[in-house]
């Protein structure tokens, strides 16, 4: 780490790592703070609660400070119980319909790379299906009460979630679910049908009974993909990236190699360099020299580790936008393809913009188009 850390924000570093300096690196940040609400509030605002009441030394932090954190942690244990519960209950579900269904991050993530189900706060659970398996999923959530939340009717539903591969579901009382049949957008390129990753998935103990979970190189390039493509607006995506890579037996080849065939390999040294920069991992000099010499994921990692630690000047947002996707897809043919998709496919916006009846929904195409035109010309859609 080059750039120079508010005490705060150092404090909250070292309250991340494992390795075997952390403990002193801690010691010596603690030493350093001044402002003790400013770690609480840092902490709070990328979810790292846990992490860091571990860290706090035993003198001179306020009591106050020590209740915010803790009610903190209180929050996202209790969360998890409820959700650890609710997850169980849908696999079940979805078994019972015949879909082998993979949990993603959620509860699981936390108990899996973490060691304990209160490590992470989440606000909805992810499920991983087949492609083949999707409509089946969706009957199966559609009878337990699970529906759209916008009002869509089912045919707007599956119209506007179709080219981004998710589904999100709502049920009263519940966590909303989001119910995944893609890797990732097509306009991302990759693997777009995640059978192998159901296929390769093992399985993990959750409150009770077992849920299948991605295999951890699977797992591995999925959260680089999550963070890299959420523009890493949350320190807790670098924290879990770092923790799923660094369990015993992790094969970096095989992650290495796995990033190749989905065709993220910038994706994928864009968040080693992150992790790596903020002292949460420390990978084989192969996969580091690689990610250096990647000049775009170098570029790409400095600015989010600026943005990410409060640096003055940071000059990458914490928000994805084309021009961001732009720089972290690989080559040329992914970014055209990624310009035409963009382009080209409906969302939600389309809707908001005009209401088209069932019948009419494939004339949200032309509406993108003209959506689109009207905001490049400089008139209001």
């Amino acid at each position: 780490m080059t750039i120079p850390l508010r005490p705060d924000v150092a404090f909250v570093l070292a309250a991340l790592r494992c390795d075997p300096g952390a403990a002193r690196a801690q010691h010596d940040a603690a030493a350093r703070v001044d402002d003790w609400d400013a770690v609480a509030r840092f902490a709070v605002a990328h979810d790292l609660a846990w992490w860091v009441s571990r860290a706090l030394p035993r003198d001179g932090v306020p009591d106050a400070v020590r209740a915010e954190i803790s009610g903190a942690m209180r929050g996202a244990a209790v969360a998890a119980l409820a959700g650890t519960r609710q997850l169980l209950e849908l696999l079940q579900l979805l078994r019972g319909a015949g879909v082998r269904a993979v949990a993603y991050k959620g509860p699981a993530l936390a108990l899996e790379v973490h060691g304990d189900l209160g490590a992470r706060r989440f606000t909805d659970l992810d499920i991983l299906v087949r492609q083949g398996d999707r409509e089946r999923a969706r009957a199966a959530l559609a009878a337990a009460g699970y529906a759209s939340p916008s009002g869509y009717t089912a045919s707007e539903e599956r119209f506007f979630s179709r080219w981004e591969g998710v589904a999100q579901l709502a049920c009263d009382g519940k966590l909303p679910v989001e119910l995944h049949w893609r890797c990732q957008a097509p306009r991302y390129g990759g693997p777009q049908d995640p059978a192998d990753v159901v296929a390769r998935a093992v399985p993990c103990a959750l409150g009770g009974g077992t849920v299948m979970v991605p295999s951890p190189e699977d797992l591995g390039v999925l959260l680089a993909l999550h963070g890299v493509k959420h523009a890493w607006g949350s320190l807790l995506w670098v924290v879990d990236f770092a923790a799923a890579v660094s369990r015993p037996g992790f094969d970096w080849a095989l992650f290495a190699s796995r990033a190749a065939s989905w065709k993220v390999v910038r994706a994928v040294h864009f968040a080693v360099l992150v992790a790596h920069e903020l002292a949460l991992i420390d990978p084989p000099a192969a996969v580091l020299h690689a990610a250096r010499d990647d000049a775009r994921a170098a570029y790409l990692s400095r600015s989010v580790v600026a943005r990410l630690t409060l640096a003055p000047h940071a000059d990458l947002g914490g928000q994805s936008t084309a021009r961001y996707d732009l720089r972290w897809l690989d080559g040329a043919w992914a970014q055209l393809r990624y310009l035409g998709l963009s382009v080209a496919l409906p969302t939600p916006q389309e809707r908001r913009l005009i209401r088209l009846p069932d019948v009419l929904l494939p004339l949200a195409y032309p509406v993108r188009a003209w959506r689109l035109l009207r905001r490049a010309g400089g008139w209001r859609a």
